[in-house]
């Protein structure tokens, strides 16, 4: 079967209509990232107009994944209210969205469900305390009951996507998260490592600096990687930088083909999407030689 031609391609099954990459693993992929996805335009906020500063989205979970996203950059807190029922909410830099896990949980099953042959990357990047300590237990507890027969063992982190539809029909989602006592390994796989540039207000030029910097000397590893694609300043908050992404990642260049996750705010704005399809077949063509 052929690779579904790039005029022809749905975003929401990307995936599945670039049969070459098949025969590659979690570590090989070259994944487009929604950074702070639960942080998004749509949600809503404590105050007005905070939206502005804090949401690094356009769109919810689910519009996230039919637009291609494949890697969520995942923060949350714990929060017990009055009643003394606890909730995990995402947040960004302490300001909370009205996303929460439960929010996540149902359009992410609802999106497999449509589209059962696209793998998601459940990057579980902060685990903080809201008004109390975080829950790990509670947590572990929430999404192996809800998400755990659609959650890839860890022990299959290194089987082939392909290998991975023949395992099941239904495991597409791999969990990761910093080794905690009370989260399962045989369910999570360790933290994803970050690369940012350690400037809470990065310019444009500071990214690209900083990108090439972190590309000088590619990381490669059996795990996947985040690299930060994100610029910010204080007067207009997440920058929406997609001509720099649709440039600086085009497969015409050499920087995408060294990338794992690419962690972009407002990706599908950009042709992310695109470029990340288009390395992966590189990729899959150069190992499957």
């Amino acid at each position: 079967m052929n690779n579904v031609p790039l005029e022809n391609l749905k975003n929401s099954q990307w995936m599945a209509a670039t049969p070459s990459i098949d025969s590659m693993v979690l570590g090989e992929l070259i994944l487009p990232g929604a950074h702070n996805s639960g942080v998004d335009k749509k949600a809503t906020y404590a105050a007005p107009g905070i939206a502005h500063w804090a949401a690094c989205q356009n769109n919810s979970f689910l519009e996230q994944l039919q637009n291609g996203a494949r890697a969520l950059d995942l923060r949350l807190e714990y929060d017990i209210d009055s009643r003394g029922v606890g909730t995990f909410w995402f947040q960004h830099s302490g300001i909370r969205s009205s996303r929460s896990l439960e929010n996540l949980i149902m359009q992410l099953i609802r999106f497999l469900e449509a589209n059962p042959d696209e793998f998601v990357l459940l990057d579980f990047h902060e685990l903080v305390a809201g008004n109390s300590a975080f829950d790990h237990r509670e947590f572990n507890r929430f999404l192996t009951v809800h998400l755990g027969p659609r959650v890839i063992p860890s022990s299959n982190r290194h089987l082939t996507l392909d290998q991975l539809k023949k395992e099941s029909r239904v495991q597409r989602v791999w969990l990761a998260a910093a080794r905690h006592p009370a989260l399962d390994s045989a369910f999570f796989l360790p933290g994803i490592e970050h690369f940012w540039s350690g400037i809470g207000t990065t310019s444009v030029s500071e990214l690209q600096a900083h990108i090439a910097n972190v590309l000088r000397d590619p990381h490669f590893s059996s795990m996947p990687w985040s690299l930060s694609a994100t610029s910010y300043t204080i007067a207009m908050g997440p920058l929406d930088i997609k001509e720099h992404l649709d440039q600086w990642f085009n497969p015409d260049n050499s920087w995408v083909h060294s990338c794992s996750i690419i962690n972009a705010d407002f990706f599908e704005e950009s042709r992310l999407v695109h470029h990340c399809r288009t390395a992966n077949i590189i990729r899959a063509q150069q190992r499957d030689k």
